[in-house]
């Protein structure tokens, strides 16, 4: 009877293990936009989308992905696409573009919050983000 319950246990963990990064992508999927940034503990929000206006990405199921924002009110539209990916089971997120590779350890991704911790940068910056 043991053997029974380790068995099944075994196999719930495995499939639960195989869901969770199904489920992170699913979840990813769609457009976000900037809710709160810390850098260092602080909240640097208010100057972080000074020159990032309207920041919207979007996150297709073809792992592609698109960044639109204005360098400042009023600015020029900037326009990035280049391919996502996850990594570790999805607690890593990559961003690509034809420039250059970011990092982002996932804090948590569901429906309603995608929070990442920017691995490309010396400070330790803290990204929220929800759905748009």
């Amino acid at each position: 009877m043991s053997r029974i319950i380790v068995f099944a246990l075994v196999i719930m963990v495995g499939v639960g293990c195989a869901t969770k990064l199904e489920r992170a992508r699913n979840n990813l999927q769609g457009t976000w936009r900037i809710n709160k940034v810390l850098e260092d503990g602080q909240d640097i929000t208010s100057s972080y989308l000074s020159n990032r206006v309207n920041y919207r990405i979007t996150f297709g199921g073809d792992n592609e992905f698109t960044e639109r924002y204005l360098l400042f009110a009023g600015g020029d539209e900037v326009s990035i696409s280049g391919n996502w990916d996850f990594s570790n089971n999805a607690e890593q997120l990559t961003l690509s573009d034809g420039n250059q590779s970011r990092i982002y350890e996932v804090n948590q991704i569901d429906e309603g919050i995608l929070d990442i911790t920017d691995r490309t940068t010396s400070a330790t910056r803290q990204i929220e983000f929800r759905p748009n």
